[in-house]
């Protein structure tokens, strides 16, 4: 094989590896609009779970200043635990755009033991300071307490 064979070669092996990872990033934004993931699936009561949120919409996302999300146990159907009262009006405290990503941690101190997952409510196309109101609601990978 000659060098400039060797070079064609090199370069639709690169054009092919790099459409079908495209084509994955395509699969992967339309089954995760919003990529919701924590960074374990195991965890000790107490500990700090951390979580990554990604917008893969080409809208903006807002999420409340009362519930930015809710914990949800599995026990059967998937049930969320009680909040307490909101103290001040519900507006849109964070706001992601397009392709954006935020990051939270959660004590789970308050959790009980078993099978759990974040539930997120999202405003699209709101702004900042604005009323919140839910479109829509994403959920994180499921997750267990020990």
């Amino acid at each position: 094989m000659e060098n400039k064979d060797l070079i064609i070669l090199v370069i639709l092996t690169i054009l092919v590896g790099g459409g079908l990872i495209w084509q994955d990033r395509d699969y992967l934004i339309k089954t995760f609009p919003i990529l919701i993931r924590t960074d374990k699936t195991e965890y000790q009561k107490g500990e700090i779970l951390k979580l990554a949120i990604k917008n893969n919409l080409g809208k903006n996302i807002c999420f409340s200043s009362c519930y930015p999300y809710h914990l949800e146990e599995k026990d059967g159907d998937w049930e969320s635990y009680p909040y307490s009262e909101c103290p001040e009006s519900d507006i849109n405290e964070i706001c992601l755009s397009a392709r954006q990503s935020k990051f939270f941690e959660i004590n789970l101190s308050f959790v009980n033991e078993g099978a759990h997952r974040l539930a997120v409510p999202v405003c699209l196309n709101c702004k900042d300071k604005d009323s919140f109101r839910e479109d829509n609601k994403f959920y994180s990978n499921e997750f267990s307490i020990r």
